[in-house]
């Protein structure tokens, strides 16, 4: 005890200090703990609810008030240690969530949703299903409490996800999305449009296999969500998207957002529009049924309307009657109890599903569509139109139009069904107007009227990943088959031109291929083993393309130009096909006439014969519409013009092969050259479509001249050919012969800017002869200066003379024959040696 108190005097100075230091130490341990952590806790604990309002704290209803801060405290309690899995690299305080998510990566590796350190959704977690599409789960924002846990098929169909968006959640609501496999085939406008509507703005930029997670909230603006995509690219699939870190909500302001409400008319607000007796059946129904007539309209000028028991019951003003579809229910006393209109041209199917869904058992449905109704139908809502009885809902394309009368229960399918198909282009269907009595109880067929169409998945999976092919991938045209057109002129079935080997030589331009490929496809008689398209290997999108049509795409190595791809191209063909005599080769942006092939197949024969003729080329610079040439004659051409033609191997070997780049390294247009003794055989009116070309070229006056004004390409799939048999080179002179012989001479022709219509009446008037020629003057062969003048004055090609043979432009127009001829041409002479 005394070694004690010396200590104490010793540190201290005397016992009295010592207690006094223990009284101060407590003094301030009492203060501290009553004024400092006391106002610390209240901070804490949120008490005060005007503290901390500049932090930007809004409601879950949006309205911009400050969330009480001890709730937010019990928001974010949170076990300490994360489930196993969704660490993250940052510390999150007490302010803040943590979060990680993953998106799927392949077919192997599955999402992952991790929230506040739990696990919310995992491969292996129990009573959690993780599957193609959308990995989905909402939060209530006040209490982190998972409110829906699901996936959503959206490779197949938006509709139960589009639901969820626009009527199970509330304003604030956290939503967190994982994508696995593909999730934006079945994905449409009306449910990209809503996730944006959570923050998203990213969503529309997803395409085909890409990868994407995403954390939002309802009433969130446009680019304020969690969110991150991840192409695809050159893989299979997109590589794994993932967000992790820490936040706090909501993530930004949020402004409530309501959906304009669909008007249901029932009992009590029905209007009743004209009547007529009976609906204007010419008798009166039997006891047990009641009459109807429904009508769809001729175009959306016009309007539907459905009558029941006399009285018509949606019409224009009445009952909200307009496009999309118009739907009367009728109950089993034949009382109208519910009408509805759903625009499914501009509108989701959302409210008409939840519409069907909750009909009355028994009940009589009356279905009429005006203008459009199929651009936003979803599968979903044909499926439950087939439960009612219908059996061709599912083919309603655009602007088609439909009726259907069906019941809730019915067994089978309903008799009172009709559907109107609108065919190509943008025109109505024809009208359905039927008048009919209806049985209150229907008594359905068992055999289906009309099969379910062909789903084309494969076009539908295309389309859905790449963008810039216009129709080929709208709504009308989606599911359409691409199968190639038989043969129906079975005289020809082995002519050899159908098993002749057809190069499709591609440029840049994608959409310019799909017009190629779908004219090609509607040959009659092509064979798609046969096909062979030459694009470069860098272009995957287009090989997917040709895969779409059923062709062979061969991968050429990457080439500097368009004429070294297109050297490498032939050289392939011959390679891949080394037994065959000729190919027919299409050149980048051609359409093929409907008779291209037919046309080389008439001529096949007569090209087997004559080894002078080096190719067939389907198209001819003079064919222009205002020349109104004959799709019957074929002539011989010193000049090779391409743009689609039937190429002789021989020639080939001999001309091209070894030496294209002296022959061919300009585009075809800018003349190829080769020797004096080749000819060519060429259509009077062109059999392919070369479309106009556009930008800065060099010789742009040229180009435009010859490509950009209106051309006439044959459209009769099956024309005659007159002369076929004066082609091969001694009859095709002697025809020359006799014919300029007897033709009637044009003495003197000036100088034209454009057709010389004095000329053309003159020809005219004169009864006596439809063939006509003009002698120009040459000082010597290939001398064309005296008939460039004159070409306008015919309106052929006006820049230089093209189509020659031996000195010699003929052409064909309004039914009159026409030859231009130089003095100097062989066969001039040999008519004037003979005179």
């Amino acid at each position: 005890m005394k070694r004690a108190k010396r200590t104490l005097v010793k540190n201290f100075g005397s016992m009295g200090n010592f207690f006094a230091m223990i009284i101060l130490v407590a003094v301030t341990v009492i203060f501290i703990n009553t004024y400092v952590l006391s106002k610390r806790n209240l901070l804490d604990d949120g008490s005060d609810t005007n503290l901390r309002t500049d932090e930007g704290l809004y409601n879950s209803n949006g309205t911009g008030n400050s969330i009480d801060l001890q709730q937010l405290q019990k928001q974010i309690t949170r076990s300490p240690v994360p489930d196993a899995g969704c660490e993250i690299k940052e510390k999150c305080s007490d302010k803040y969530v943590p979060y990680k998510v993953i998106s799927g990566d392949g077919l192997d590796k599955f999402p992952m949703i991790c929230f506040n350190n739990k696990l919310l959704l995992h491969k292996n977690s129990k009573g959690v299903q993780v599957g193609r599409g959308l990995n989905f789960i909402a939060i209530n924002s006040t209490t982190l409490e998972v409110k829906y846990n699901e996936t959503f098929d959206t490779y197949l169909e938006e509709s139960f996800f589009l639901r969820v968006l626009k009527l199970k959640l509330s304003d604030s609501d956290i939503i967190i999305m994982a994508s696995f496999d593909e999730m934006t085939s079945g994905l449409k406008e009306a449910s990209v449009s809503l996730l944006e509507q959570y923050g998203s703005q990213l969503i529309k930029k997803v395409k085909y296999r890409d990868s994407f997670v995403m954390i939002g909230q309802k009433g969130l603006a446009r680019g304020k969500a969690i969110e991150s995509h991840s192409r695809k690219g050159n893989r299979d699939y997109g590589a794994a998207a993932e967000i992790s870190g820490c936040t706090k909500f909501p993530l930004g302001q949020i402004t409530p957002f309501t959906l304009p409400p669909v008007e249901i008319y029932k009992e009590g607000k029905i209007s009743v529009g004209s009547s007529i007796e009976n609906c204007g059946l010419p008798h009166t129904c039997k006891e047990n049924e009641f009459p109807v007539h429904v009508y769809t309209g001729k175009d959306n000028n016009d309007e539907p309307k459905i009558c029941v028991d006399g009285k018509y019951v949606i019409s224009k003003g009445v009952n909200d009657g307009g496009r999309g579809l118009n739907i009367v229910v009728v109950s089993n006393g034949k009382e109208v109890i519910r009408t509805g209109h759903f625009d499914t041209w501009n509108d989701d199917s959302t409210n008409l599903e939840i519409f069907l869904e909750n009909l009355e058992e028994n009940v009589i449905i009356i279905v009429v569509t005006f203008d459009e109704a199929s651009k936003k139908l979803s599968q979903h809502s044909k499926n439950l139109f087939f439960d009612l009885g219908s059996a061709t809902i599912q083919n309603l394309k655009y602007r088609d139009v439909w009726v259907l009368v069906g019941q809730k229960g019915i067994q089978g399918f309903s008799p009172y069904e009709e559907i109107s198909y609108a065919g190509t282009g943008f025109s109505y269907a024809s009208p359905i107007d039927k008048r009919m009595c209806v049985p209150q109880t229907l008594k359905g067929l068992k055999i289906r009227p009309d099969p379910i169409p062909y789903r084309n998945d494969k076009r539908r999976d295309f389309c859905s990943r790449y963008d810039g092919y216009g129709d080929f991938c709208s709504d009308a045209n989606i599911d359409k088959h691409l199968i190639a057109v038989p043969l129906l002129n079975k005289t020809l079935e082995d002519n050899p031109i159908y098993s002749t080997p057809v190069l499709i030589i591609a440029g840049i331009s994608h959409d310019a291929l799909r017009m190629c490929l779908e004219t090609i496809l509607m040959q009659p008689g092509i064979n798609n083993e046969n096909v062979i398209v030459a694009i470069d290997e860098k272009f995957a999108e287009s090989h997917e393309l040709i895969s779409l049509f059923g062709f062979k795409s061969e991968k050429i190595s990457n080439s500097s130009s368009y004429m070294e791809h297109y050297e490498k191209a032939l050289k392939k063909v011959w390679e891949i096909h080394s037994n065959k005599d000729k190919v027919v080769v299409i050149e980048e942006d051609l359409l093929l006439s409907p008779d291209f092939l037919y046309t080389l197949a008439l001529l096949s024969e007569t090209f087997r014969k004559d080894e002078t003729i080096g190719a067939i080329q389907m198209w001819n610079p003079n064919s222009y519409d205002i020349i109104n040439g004959s799709i019957e004659l074929i002539y011989r051409v010193d000049q090779f013009y391409g743009l689609g033609y039937l190429l002789r191997r021989s020639f080939y070997e001999k001309n091209m092969k070894d030496s294209f780049k002296e022959c061919c390294s300009k585009r075809v247009w800018d003349k190829w050259k080769f020797p004096n003794t080749s000819s060519f055989l060429m259509p009077d009116i062109s059999r392919t479509f070369r479309r106009p070309l556009h930008g800065n070229r060099n010789n742009s006056e040229y180009i435009e001249t010859l490509f950009n004004q209106k051309r006439r390409t044959n459209l009769n799939p099956f024309p005659p050919l007159s002369n076929i048999d004066t082609l091969r080179k001694d009859k095709y002179e002697a025809t020359l012969i006799n014919a300029i012989s007897s033709a009637t001479l044009l003495k003197s022709l000036e100088k034209c800017d454009t057709i010389n219509n004095y000329m053309h009446n003159l020809i005219q008037n004169q009864n006596i002869s439809n063939t006509f020629k003009y002698i120009y003057e040459q000082k010597s062969l290939n001398d064309v200066r005296s008939l460039t003048p004159v070409l306008p004055c015919f309106g052929l090609f006006s820049v230089e003379p093209l189509g020659l043979y031996h000195d010699i432009l003929r052409f064909s127009s309004n039914t009159y024959n026409f030859y231009l001829v130089g003095s100097q041409s062989p066969i001039h002479k040999s008519i004037s040696k003979s005179t």
